[in-house]
């Protein structure tokens, strides 16, 4: 099938516009990076701290959550 050239171009202008909406977060996240000085991949991640799990009150502890 022969496609129309103006139906051929509209479809690869529409394709560079849906690439390039879908890449300017990403430009922008890293242009942001640049201005800013922010590594956040070489950040270590946060230390989970110790606390006590909250129990489900049953018939074998009467109600308490100890």
């Amino acid at each position: 099938m022969k496609m129309e050239k103006a139906t051929k171009d509209q479809i690869v202008r529409n394709v560079i516009l849906s690439l390039f909406i879908y890449v300017l977060p990403i430009v922008a996240m890293f242009i942001t990076f640049l201005i800013t000085g922010q590594r956040p991949w070489e950040k270590k991640a946060h230390k989970i701290e110790n606390v006590k799990p909250l129990t489900i009150k049953n018939s074998q502890n009467n109600g308490s959550n100890d």
